[in-house]
C-alpha cells in the first residue's frame, strides 16, 4: 500500500483496529505493521483494558490474544458481544486446539490463528474484512 493511501485512509472515515496482547513487543510489532497498512491502531494489554479503550473510542476490529492477565481472550470475546457486539473479532493463540477454536467461534470470535502464523495471513485476514464490510451487498 502506497504513503498516500495510507494517509488519506486516516481521513474521517478511518478503520479502526484494537490490538490486545499481553506482550508489549508482539504489540509493538502488529500496531507498526498495521499502521502501515493505513489502519488507526489502538493498543491494550489485557481484556480489562481493551474494555476501557471500547468504551472511549470506536473500533471496528479487535484482534486479541488468548492468554493474557486480568481477563483472558475469551472473557474479552463476551464481554465485547454482551456490550459492543458488532465488532469484528479474530482470537490468536499459542495455546490452540480444535476445542478452543470451537468455543472461541461459540462466544462470538469471527476468526482464529493459532500461533506461530506468518504475519501476511493476519493482515490479509484484517483487509479481507474492511474490503468485505465496504461492498455493498448484492443480494
Amino acid at each position: 500500500m502506497s504513503q498516500t493511501t495510507e494517509q488519506s485512509h486516516n481521513g474521517h472515515n478511518s478503520d479502526t483496529v484494537l490490538i490486545v496482547e499481553d506482550d508489549a513487543a508482539t504489540r509493538r510489532l502488529y500496531k507498526f505493521l498495521l499502521s502501515n497498512g493505513g489502519y488507526l491502531v489502538l493498543e491494550a494489554e489485557d481484556g480489562m483494558a481493551a474494555v476501557e479503550v471500547l468504551q472511549r473510542h470506536h473500533c471496528d476490529l479487535v484482534i486479541t490474544d488468548m492468554n493474557m492477565p486480568r481477563m483472558d481472550g475469551l472473557d474479552l470475546i463476551k464481554a465485547i458481544r454482551k456490550d459492543f457486539g458488532d465488532i469484528h473479532i479474530i482470537l490468536i493463540t499459542a495455546f490452540g486446539t480444535p476445542d478452543t477454536q470451537k468455543q472461541a467461534m461459540r462466544l462470538g470470535a469471527n476468526d482464529y490463528l493459532a500461533k506461530p502464523f506468518d504475519f501476511d495471513e493476519l493482515e490479509r485476514r484484517v483487509h479481507a474484512y474492511f474490503q468485505n464490510r465496504q461492498r455493498p451487498s448484492t443480494l
